[in-house]
């Protein structure tokens, strides 16, 4: 995993260079020396496998993954599903070059494309309630935990932001390490480590190679670890540190580093000077704009693939699409800001996007989608009626197109905002009522009919897919019994979606009327 760094005084915050080194703590990766000792059967495995040089890289490989979105006990502090789409489109380009491509697979017995039924605070900070973790897993999938804080028992300083489990195959991931970021290498890190990738500094994670040990500049010939250290003229390189020829010696330089590189002086146990590869991605190295796996890592990854050990990801997935191209006027309505009816009842819709079978609907107060009003649905349709919403409020709402395997199309933003109106009250007096016809042609009136237990005084508004009022009556009386009240045509002059509002001191109903050409 790629060593970050985090002010203390805030995890989360984006701060001046000078502030985050001065103020500062080391992140690293939980999967530790004696996790990978227990994978190196599979490495080893894998390395010669690879060398019969019998693997194909022409085909692509589908992995399915299950996102187990965790929540503490009362359900709050899930990832955002943004993010997690996001972070898969980046762990797609990460593993572009061994043609291996990750795609959403739903639960068998959930059927859902992401996990929401983890609410436990022994998972969401600290991992000790493993049975129930064991219990939601995907059986056919790559399975990710995305937690609140990444705990595992290891002697290594600072903060885990993500580890891989042997024993149990799973990763579990630091929510806030799911961005999708190019520079950020933790979860694919932790993926190199799921196909049997030790790290690159393999033996020094507890204690980096530096001026404080006795033998400086020259390495000891063995890691604190008790692994062979990796001489730079490479006599050593298939039994030493990773196992891996065509990644440097390196002797944990990424952990303090303050840039994508190293000049710290340090030589190898033959006195040779050390140049690690900075942007490796099974290194700690930080500020790197982009990280990548060599070719004999990714001949490892592809062979784990095809091992024995991992046909439970076999499939005969066939994307529906592979490109997804959202549209600028994707959003129907409400849009640019327009006032809705009711705050408990707002209906939104979009075009249908070709290739798309899910859509991801948000709503928020604030645009960048990360206020504590936060909220978001995932639906097959082309439209959504939300009853969550507070009153007199202005919400931005955005869709994102997405299917399986393609994550990455754009999302469309707008805003509307709420009355302080309910459409949930009930009329006293009002027993029932229709609009006829249904749909109603275009230019033709419009029958309200009723039927009522007692005399009753109401309003009655009618507003479009926009939000924009098109006809209202006011003071209208009504006896008791069946009544009928026409209302104009020109109140839908335009094809779409109409709400007729009925309302009183009592109470509000509202039905939607839909306009044909």
């Amino acid at each position: 995993m790629k060593k970050v760094f985090f002010p203390l005084a805030s995890l989360f915050l984006l701060l001046s260079p000078a502030f985050l080194l001065a103020q500062s703590v080391h992140g690293v990766c939980g999967t530790t020396i004696e996790d990978q000792r227990l994978m190196e059967p599979r490495l080893i495995a894998n390395l010669e496998h690879a060398a019969t040089g019998v693997q194909e890289r022409g085909n692509v490989q589908y992995v399915p993954v299950y996102f187990h979105l965790v929540g503490d006990n009362a359900g709050n502090g899930r990832v955002l599903e943004s993010r997690v789409l996001d972070q898969l489109c980046a762990l797609n380009d990460a593993f572009a070059p061994m043609n291996i491509r990750f795609y959403l697979r739903p639960h068998p017995t959930f059927g859902t494309i992401f996990n929401y039924n983890i609410n436990n605070d022994n998972v969401y900070n600290n991992q000790t309630a493993w049975f129930t973790m064991q219990s939601q897993r995907h059986p056919n999938a790559m399975n990710i935990y995305i937690v609140n804080q990444a705990s595992v028992n290891t002697n290594q300083q600072g903060v885990t932001l993500a580890y891989y489990s042997p024993q149990r195959d799973w990763i579990v991931c630091r929510r806030d390490q799911i961005n999708g970021m190019k520079s950020n290498s933790t979860l694919p890190h932790e993926v190199g480590h799921f196909f049997s990738l030790q790290h690159t500094f393999f033996g020094w994670e507890s204690q980096p190679f530096n001026n404080s040990f006795a033998s400086w500049p020259n390495a000891p010939a063995t890691s604190p670890g008790g692994v062979a250290t990796e001489r730079v003229n490479g006599t050593n390189c298939t039994t030493a540190a990773d196992r891996i020829c065509d990644t440097p010696p390196d002797y944990n330089f990424g952990f303090g580093a303050t840039s994508c590189s190293y000049n710290g002086g340090a030589r190898d146990p033959l006195g040779q000077p050390v140049a690690p590869m900075a942007n490796n991605m099974m290194g700690y190295f930080s500020f790197c704009s982009e990280y990548v796996f060599t070719p004999q890592q990714q001949s490892a990854i592809l062979a784990d693939r095809a091992s024995s050990q991992r046909n439970y990801l076999n499939n005969n997935f066939t994307p529906l699409a592979t490109e997804i191209n959202t549209p600028t006027d994707l959003l129907t309505a409400p849009v640019g800001g327009v006032n809705v009816p009711f705050f408990d009842e707002v209906l939104v819709e979009w075009k249908p996007v070709a290739g798309a079978n899910r859509y991801l609907v948000e709503f928020d107060i604030v645009s960048s989608f990360t206020s504590s009003f936060a909220q978001a649905f995932i639906t097959s349709n082309t439209s959504l009626t939300v009853r969550t919403l507070q009153p007199n409020r202005t919400y931005q709402w955005r869709v994102r197109p997405f299917n399986e395997y393609v994550t990455c199309a754009a999302s469309r933003q707008s805003s509307f905002r709420t009355s302080g109106t309910s459409a949930n009250r009930e009329i006293e007096g009002l027993t029932r009522w229709r609009l006829t016809p249904n749909p109603l042609a275009s230019g033709a009136p419009l029958r309200l009919w009723m039927e009522t237990n007692a005399p009753l005084q109401a309003d009655v508004l009618v507003f479009d897919a926009t939000g924009r009022l098109t006809y209202t009556q006011t003071g209208l009386r009504f006896s008791a019994g069946e009544q009928t009240l026409d209302l104009p045509a020109e109140a839908f002059s335009q094809a779409g979606l109409y709400v007729v509002l009925l309302q009183n001191e009592s109470g509000r109903s509202a039905q939607r009327i839909a306009v044909t050409r």
